[in-house]
């Protein structure tokens, strides 16, 4: 008995917020119905089933709020039943800031909403429409702060909400940084999610256990949102994922999460992203990828062998890679199914279908590699139309070989003799009894002289005979001048003195006594004579 009255509590309690609720909306401003079919489009059509489509296209007709009711052209019986009948609306391009609580319908509906300027979203938005399929609300402002989990609640009905049918939910465009855990437990039928071009950089725990939630996704995209890394809490439930959307990321290294995605997914985009190569066994585990696009890479320089080893690969898609020059076609081998393979404007000068070299062999036929090819480009490479190339590409079969939408197609850039050529005027057999004059030959692009390795072979030689060569002579320098230094041929220091410390003054004080007087005599003699002279004068 008490449990009768705490339900009837909670159901009288849950009637009294909806009536206030209801109240609230009722003092938000609509958008008039009257005459609306005259300034919207209507139509209504009925297809071999005998179900109802109705159409409401209202976009770009400066509406600042939506509908407050549905026009009555569309019959009030069977927009209120829904058994029969599905509306598609629009209010794109309008100058709608808050979407309001949408008309009571069980009806099928579709609604667009890009380009409005939205903001925020009244909560609850689907309370009277349970059977909403498709919300696209792409091109908005629309934050974090509202998308709240009650935002996609429906009816309540006995102990609980009722969920709705949303299957298809487009938020891309926006400025959402995060995701409320519970932001989907009123979704259990989503299987579409587009979250590209906002701000979700990094996935928090929140955000990936809000999007890791919805068990029945099929297709989720997570392009252009600046993501480094996918944590694998991300995919451990998304068993049903089979598109997967990652381009323009700044991924640099293969995220490790993807290998829980080997049974279920079917096509991947890694476009725009910041990988230098891609190794061995990075894609390993993907046995069910059908489509795999690997374009648009400013850093990619080479995919090593066993990158690309997925068995049931369809279509290949690894165009403008400016800095591609090296690509393992043996890894494709193995992807029997391979029906569009597109290798245009890379870096690419030749192809190696097989690396043991098997694909040399006149034996192969087209239809021992990639029986189903239908199309593929090669333009836009620049390249050296060499024997070996020739014969991958009539392994591969030449008759697939496509022209770009705007008529260009592969040419030869080397050798010299053949630049210009386009590849379908050429065969095999031609180019390999080819004989290239030696003036036009292919000269490989090598490094300076002083960095090539036998020039710095030659150069470590003769630095080392110069070097021994100046050992020598430095050696017999020194022995010359000590042997010369203890001989009577060596140098003698040189000895300086005055006049008085002389060689004649010392001869003087070396002589007798009496030649030392007679020589002062003498000298004695001649000054008085000279003092005579002059007074006699």
């Amino acid at each position: 008995m008490k449990h009768k009255l705490l339900l009837l509590f909670l159901a009288g309690a849950a009637l009294l917020l909806a009536t206030e609720v209801r109240s609230q909306h009722e003092d938000i401003p609509y958008q008039p119905v009257s005459n609306i079919c005259q300034t919207c489009l209507c139509l209504s059509t009925q297809d071999v089933d005998h179900r109802t489509h109705f159409n409401l296209d209202c976009s770009v007709r400066n509406f600042e709020h939506i509908l407050a009711r549905w026009p009555e052209q569309f019959g009030s019986q069977a927009i209120a039943s829904g058994a029969a009948s599905e509306i598609v609306v629009s209010y794109s391009g309008n100058r709608i800031k808050l979407l309001q609580q949408l008309p009571a319908t069980n009806a099928s509906l579709t609604l667009s909403c890009r380009h409005c300027g939205l903001q925020d979203l009244q909560a609850p938005l689907f309370m009277d429409v349970p059977n909403v399929q498709a919300l696209y609300i792409s091109w908005n402002d629309i934050t974090d702060d509202a998308l709240v989990p009650d935002l996609f609640r429906g009816p309540f009905r006995n102990t609980r909400y009722e969920p709705i049918g949303l299957r298809d939910l487009d938020l891309s465009h926006n400025r959402i940084v995060r995701l409320d855990r519970r932001l989907f437990e009123h979704t259990p039928h989503l299987t579409k999610l587009n979250l590209a071009y906002n701000k979700l950089s990094s996935l928090d725990e929140a955000t990936t256990a809000s999007i890791g939630s919805v068990a029945t996704l099929q297709r989720l995209d997570l392009s252009h949102n600046g993501l480094m890394t996918l944590p694998a809490q991300l995919f451990s439930k998304l068993t049903s994922l089979r598109f997967l959307d990652v381009s323009g990321n700044e991924f640099s290294t293969m995220p490790a999460s993807l290998q829980l995605l080997g049974k279920s997914l079917v096509q991947l985009n890694l476009a725009g992203n910041a990988f230098l190569s891609l190794k061995e066994n990075s894609l390993q585990g993907l046995v069910s990828l059908k489509r795999l696009n690997i374009s648009s890479m400013p850093s990619l320089r080479s995919l090593e062998k066993g990158a690309l080893n997925l068995p049931a690969l369809e279509h290949l898609d690894c165009s403008r890679n400016s800095k591609l020059e090296r690509l393992e076609l043996a890894d494709l081998l193995s992807s029997r199914n391979l029906s569009q393979l597109d290798l245009s404007w890379n870096a690419l000068t030749t192809l190696v279908i097989n690396a043991t070299g098997s694909s040399n062999n006149s034996s192969n036929s087209t239809n021992e590699t990639w029986p189903r090819l239908r199309r593929m480009s090669i333009s836009g490479n620049p390249w050296y139309c060499s024997c070996e190339l020739f014969k991958a590409l009539e392994l591969i079969g030449l008759n697939h070989i496509d022209r770009e939408w705007d008529g260009t197609e592969a040419r030869c850039e080397t050798p010299y003799l053949l630049a210009g050529s386009p590849l379908s005027n050429l065969t095999a057999e031609r180019i390999c009894k080819m004989v290239i004059p030696k003036k036009y030959r292919e000269v490989d692009e090598e490094p300076p002289r002083f960095l090539r390795r036998h020039y710095i072979i030659l150069t470590a030689i003769i630095a080392s005979i110069v070097l021994v060569i100046g050992l020598v002579i430095g050696f017999v320098v020194v022995c010359v001048r000590r042997r010369l230094k203890g001989s009577d041929y060596g140098v003698q220091p040189i000895r300086y003195t005055s006049v008085r410390g002389s060689n004649l003054s010392q001869f003087s004080q070396l002589q007798p006594v009496s030649v030392a007087s007679k020589f002062n005599n003498v000298h004695a003699g001649s000054s008085s004579g000279v003092t005579t002279g002059a007074a006699n004068a």
